[in-house]
C-alpha cells in the first residue's frame, strides 16, 4: 500500500543524518566506522550512533546500520561486538553482504531485521527464496531489475522488497566488480571502491578473423573514447507512482558520500510526491503524480551526471543511460561564453538561467580533466553590478580564468539559493514534529497535572510544584492554558488542541504552566527513544561462544590439490581429453549451442575426468528460463557437477538436482562462517573469494565434506554488467534503437588513460557484458603455500589462450601441485614467456 511504502534517506554524517530526518524520510541507512561500503564517508562512531538512534526514534524514523561488506574470520568478533552494541541501543535494522556475519547474526540475535544488501546481488525469486529461508527481512534488490521483473518477485515473496529511487548507478552488478580492487588494491566489497568506472576509456575492436590476439596491436581500431563505463544518475521521481504499484516496500536514495545539501533537496522532493501519491486515494495502481519541472530542475542542479535517467526500469536503455562526456556533476547549463577578458578573469556569457552571486560555475573547454571553474563573486551587466541576473541577461561573471575560449559551454554547477534553503532545513530542524494529545487539569488545592501521549501508545503524566490559588485579579482561562501548552518550538513535538479541565477563579504563574509543558515534553522524548532500547539477550554470548567455535580438525593435510580447467568458450578443435587434468568446466552456453554434448561429456569422462558445466554469476532472463527447461538435458548427458554462480541458482539447482554442486568465487565466500552456511545450503565444493590472501585462506577453519578450490591462473571477470559498450557504442543500442550485433563481428577491448587493455566479453544469450582483467593471474609459485593452506582443487580459467598454451599450463601446474615448486625449475622457459604477456598475482600476497 502506498501509506506503508518506506522512504529511505543515506546520511554519511551528523548533517546528512539530520538533513534527511527533518525532510522527511522515513528510515535512515547509515554507517559505523568499520564495516561498511563507504569507508571514505565520515559514518559514525558508536557515541554518534546512539545520538542518532534517539533523535530519530523521537521522531518516528527508523534507522538501519549498513555492514554491507565482506568479512574476514579475524573481524568476525569485532563485528559481532559492534552489532550488539547496536543491538542495545536500539537499531532498527542491519544491512548486510556476508552470508556468514548474517548466519551468526540470526543465530545471536534473533529479533533483529536482516536485510540483505544489494551487494549480495540478487535478481531473482530464487534468490529471494534463498534469503527467506535464512531469516532475512526484507532484501535490496540489484539495480538491474524492470518494474515488470520487480512485480513478478513482490507477488511471490513475503519478504519486504527495496529498491535504489535516485542516486548513482554503479555501471556492474553490485558484489560482482572487481575492478577497484584489481587494479589498485581498493575492493568495493569491502567499502573502498576508486570508482574506476569513473575514468576514461577508448573502447578498441577488430572484426572476426582479422588476425588473433597475439597480433599486433595495429589491427585493433579506435571505435569511441570517452567515459565509457560512466551512467548517468538515476532519477524516478516521475516513475515513482509505477514503483510503488509494483510492490515495492522501501524506496531507496543512494548517496552517503553526499553532501547534507543534496540529501535535504532528494529527500525533500521525493517526500513530497511520495505523499501526493499517498493523498491521491488510488491504492495500489500504477498510476504517477505530474511532477514540477521547478522540482526536477532542483534535483538535476543539486546533482546530476549529463541530465538522469530511470536506470533499468523501464528497460535497458544502452547508450541513453551514459554520461560519456563527463564522469562528475554536471550542474545546470548556463550558455556559452560570448568573450573572455584573461586580464580581468572574467566571462561574457547570455544567460539560458538565473545566475547569482555565490553560485558556482564551470567552463567546459574540452580539454580533458580540465575545467575552469569558480564561485560567482561579480556579476554584471551592462556596466551595472547586479547580485542577480536571469534568463537571456548578457552578463559579465567573475573570477574566473584558466583556457577558456569563445563558444565553450557555461554551466552552473552550484545555486546559492538553492543550497541556502536545503542547509535551513538541517541547521535549524523542527519541521519535523510528532503529534501528541494532551489533557491538563487544574483544581484548587491539588497541584497541576498534565498528561500527554502518541499514537503508539506512549503515555506521561507529570505534576506541578505550585498549587493553584483564588485569583485577585484576572484568573486563568482556558483558552490561556491552551495558548502556553500550545507553545512546543524546538521540541520533537506537535501538540493538538489539549483537553483542558479547569476549575473558575483560579490562578497560578506562567512560568509553572511552562515548567510542566516542558517537563511533561522531555519525558515523552525520552518514552520514545527509550522504547528502542534493549538489553542483549541472555543467551547471546553463550550462542557466539559456540557459533565461533570449530570443532577442531586436526593439521590441515598437505595433500596433492586436483587441477582442474575452466572454459569460458566451448570450441570445436579443442581436444579436452589432452589436457592433464582432474576436471573440466565447460559452458552452459556451450550446450545451448550445440558444441557440448552427450559425446563430448562422454569422451572426457573415459578419459578420467570430471565434467562440469558452469553458469555465470548472473543468470538473469534467458538464461534463468534456459536453466530450468534444460536441467533433465544436463544430467541425461552425463555432467557429474555443476558450478554455479549465486543464490538464485543454488536455490533452484539445490531443490531439483543430484549433480554435484560448486559455488563460483562470484559468492564472496570470504570467511569459515561462509563456508559453513554455504556448505549447509547445498554447496560441496566452493571457489574461495578471489579477494582473499594466501595468509587469510591459511587460517580458514576446516568445513567437513567441504572442498576448497581456488583460481590460480587465467584472466578474471571484473565486470558484469547489463550495459554492453560495444552494442551501444559500436551497435549503436539506445532508447528506441535496436543494437547491430556489431558483437558477433569482431573483439573489443577497453583501453585506459594508462594504455591498459582489458577484453570485453559479450554474452549474447542475455545480451550481457563481462570485462576481463587486463592481465593473467599466475601463481605457479604458490602452489605450496595454497596446498599447505588447504586448498583442494586449482582453477584455470581459459579465455583466448592457444592450444598448445593451454597444454603447457596445465602441465605446469600439475607438476607444481604434485611436486612443489621445485618442479618449476623445467618450465622456466615458459614462465618467463608467460609472465612476459602480462600477470599478476591477484590477492593472494596483498590482500584487500
Amino acid at each position: 500500500m502506498i501509506s506503508k511504502t518506506e522512504l529511505l534517506a543515506p546520511a554519511g554524517n551528523w548533517e546528512a543524518f539530520i538533513a534527511a530526518v527533518e525532510n522527511g524520510a522515513d528510515a535512515v541507512y547509515l554507517g559505523g566506522k568499520l564495516f561498511n561500503a563507504r569507508q571514505f564517508a565520515g559514518n559514525f562512531d558508536n557515541e554518534q550512533l546512539e545520538k542518532a538512534l534517539d533523535y530519530a526514534h523521537v521522531r518516528g524514523v527508523k534507522i538501519y546500520l549498513t555492514l554491507n561488506t565482506i568479512i574476514a574470520d579475524d573481524e568476525i568478533e569485532s563485528a559481532l561486538g559492534f552489532i550488539g552494541e547496536a543491538y542495545r541501543m536500539g537499531i532498527d535494522g542491519i544491512i548486510v553482504q556476508d552470508i556468514g556475519l548474517a548466519r551468526l547474526i540470526r543465530e545471536i540475535f534473533p529479533d533483529l531485521d536482516l536485510h540483505a544488501s544489494t551487494q549480495m546481488t540478487v535478481y531473482n525469486l530464487e534468490g529471494v527464496n534463498f534469503l527467506e529461508k535464512m531469516g532475512f527481512k526484507r532484501v535490496v534488490l540489484a539495480r538491474e531489475l524492470s518494474i515488470d521483473e520487480i512485480k513478478h518477485i513482490t507477488s511471490n515473496t513475503a519478504l519486504e522488497i527495496e529498491v535504489f529511487i535516485h542516486g548513482a548507478l554503479c555501471i556492474s552488478y553490485s558484489g560482482q566488480c572487481l575492478m577497484s580492487s584489481v587494479i589498485g588494491g581498493r575492493s568495493g566489497n569491502r567499502g573502498k571502491c576508486a570508482q574506476p568506472c569513473r575514468l576514461p576509456y577508448e573502447l578498441l575492436g577488430r572484426k572476426t578473423g582479422d588476425g588473433d590476439a597475439s597480433d599486433s596491436i595495429s589491427r585493433f581500431r579506435p571505435y569511441g573514447k570517452g567515459y565509457l563505463l560512466s551512467s548517468k544518475d538515476l532519477c524516478t521521481v516521475e516513475e515513482m507512482g509505477k514503483i510503488v504499484g509494483a510492490g515495492v516496500r522501501s524506496l531507496k536514495i543512494e548517496g552517503r558520500m553526499k553532501s547534507p545539501e543534496y540529501v535535504a533537496v532528494v529527500v525533500g522532493t521525493y517526500r513530497k510526491y511520495l505523499d501526493l501519491l499517498q493523498a491521491s486515494g488510488k491504492g495500489e495502481g500504477d498510476h504517477d503524480v505530474p511532477v514540477d519541472h521547478r522540482d526536477l530542475g532542483n534535483l538535476a542542479q543539486i546533482f546530476n551526471r549529463g541530465g538522469f535517467s530511470a536506470g533499468y526500469f523501464l528497460g535497458k536503455l544502452g547508450k541513453d543511460m551514459m554520461s560519456y562526456e563527463k564522469p562528475k556533476n554536471w550542474g545546470i547549463y548556463l550558455g556559452e561564453v560570448i568573450s573572455h577578458d584573461k586580464a580581468a578573469k572574467t566571462i561574457k556569457v547570455k544567460l539560458a538561467e538565473e545566475l547569482s552571486l555565490g553560485d558556482g560555475i564551470e567552463v567546459w573547454n574540452g580539454e580533458e580533466g580540465e575545467s575552469p571553474g569558480n564561485v560567482v563573486t561579480l556579476l554584471r551587466k551592462g556596466s551595472r553590478d547586479v547580485d542577480a541576473a536571469g534568463e537571456g541577461d548578457i552578463v559579465t561573471v567573475g573570477s574566473i580564468s584558466g583556457r577558456i575560449y569563445k563558444g565553450n559551454k557555461v554551466y552552473r554547477t552550484s545555486s546559492a539559493k538553492l543550497n541556502d534553503a536545503a542547509r535551513e532545513t538541517y541547521t535549524r530542524p523542527g519541521r519535523r514534529g510528532v503529534l501528541l494529545w494532551g489533557r491538563m487539569t487544574v483544581r484548587v488545592g491539588e497541584p497541576v497535572w498534565l498528561a500527554v501521549g502518541d499514537e503508539e501508545g506512549n503515555q506521561v503524566e507529570v505534576r506541578g510544584n505550585i498549587l493553584p490559588e483564588p485569583a485577585i485579579n484576572k484568573p486563568l482561562t482556558e483558552e490561556r492554558l491552551i495558548g502556553q501548552l500550545l507553545k512546543t518550538g524546538g521540541t520533537p513535538f506537535d501538540l493538538e488542541k489539549p483537553e483542558i479541565i479547569l476549575e473558575p477563579g483560579l490562578s497560578l504563574p506562567i512560568s509553572e504552566i511552562n515548567n510542566i509543558r516542558r517537563k511533561a515534553l522531555e519525558e515523552m522524548e525520552k518514552r520514545r527513544a527509550g522504547q528502542y532500547k534493549r538489553r542483549l539477550p541472555d543467551t547471546a554470548a553463550e550462542k557466539k561462544e559456540k557459533l565461533l567455535h570449530f570443532p577442531e580438525s586436526g593439521q590441515k593435510k598437505a595433500k596433492c590439490p586436483e587441477v582442474s580447467v575452466l572454459f569460458y568458450d566451448a570450441g570445436e578443435s579443442w581436444d579436452y581429453t589432452q589436457l592433464d587434468a582432474d576436471r573440466i568446466y565447460l559452458p552452459f552456453r556451450g550446450f545451448l549451442e550445440g558444441r557440448v554434448d552427450a559425446s563430448t561429456i562422454k569422451a572426457i569422462k573415459e578419459a578420467g575426468k570430471e565434467v562440469f558445466l558452469w553458469l555465470p554469476p548472473i543468470t538473469r532472463g534467458n538464461y534463468d528460463r534456459l536453466i530450468k527447461a534444460k536441467l533433465d538435458e544436463i544430467e541425461a548427458i552425463g555432467v557429474d557437477g555443476i558450478l554455479a554462480g549465486n543464490l538464485g541458482s543454488l536455490e533452484y539447482l539445490r531443490n531439483r538436482t543430484k549433480l554435484i554442486l560448486e559455488g563460483d568465487y562470484s559468492f564472496n565466500a570470504f570467511n569459515s562462517y561462509s563456508l559453513e552456511e554455504l556448505y549447509k545450503s547445498g554447496l560441496k565444493e566452493i571457489t574461495l573469494s578471489l579477494e582473499m590472501s594466501l595468509a587469510q585462506i591459511r587460517s580458514l577453519k576446516e568445513v567437513p565434506g567441504l572442498s576448497k578450490n581456488a583460481v590460480v591462473y587465467g584472466r578474471i571477470p571484473v565486470m558484469t554488467s547489463e550495459y554492453c559498450p560495444v552494442g551501444s557504442i559500436v551497435g549503436g543500442f539506445g532508447k528506441g534503437q535496436a543494437c547491430n550485433k556489431a558483437c558477433m563481428k569482431g573483439e573489443y577491448r577497453l583501453k585506459d588513460r594508462k594504455g591498459v587493455e582489458f577484453p570485453v566479453l559479450c554474452d549474447r544469450i542475455d545480451c550481457r557484458a563481462i570485462v576481463l582483467n587486463s592481465s593473467v593471474i599466475f601463481v605457479p609459485d604458490s602452489i605450496d603455500g595454497l596446498r599447505d593452506a588447504g586448498i583442494n582443487r586449482i582453477r584455470l580459467n581459459i579465455t583466448d589462450e592457444k592450444a598448445e598454451e593451454v597444454y603447457h599450463l596445465v602441465r605446469l601446474f600439475r607438476s607444481a601441485a604434485k611436486d612443489g615448486v621445485k618442479a618449476l625449475k623445467e618450465y622456466g622457459e615458459f614462465i618467463d614467456e608467460v609472465k612476459s604477456k602480462g600477470f599478476t598475482k591477484g590477492h593472494y600476497y596483498r590482500g584487500v
